[in-house]
């Protein structure tokens, strides 16, 4: 994933027309977190009690 993020980024700011692009990632894994942070995104705000995951209202990280 983390070579395949930020050729797929580029690839839809030229193929489409985009002006954003996001990604939202459990925040307790800092793996997950740190594939979008690689591609250049940066984290923009923290979704609090956003999903249900295995019977838990988890937090989710924003990144942009």
């Amino acid at each position: 994933m983390g070579e395949a993020v930020p050729v797929f980024t580029a690839c839809r700011f030229v193929t489409f027309d985009v002006c954003r692009r996001y990604a939202a990632v459990s925040e307790w894994n800092r793996a997950s977190a740190r594939v979008p942070e690689k591609a250049g995104y940066v984290l923009e705000e923290r979704l609090r009690k956003n999903v249900i995951k295995d019977g838990h209202t988890i937090d989710q990280a924003l990144f942009a």
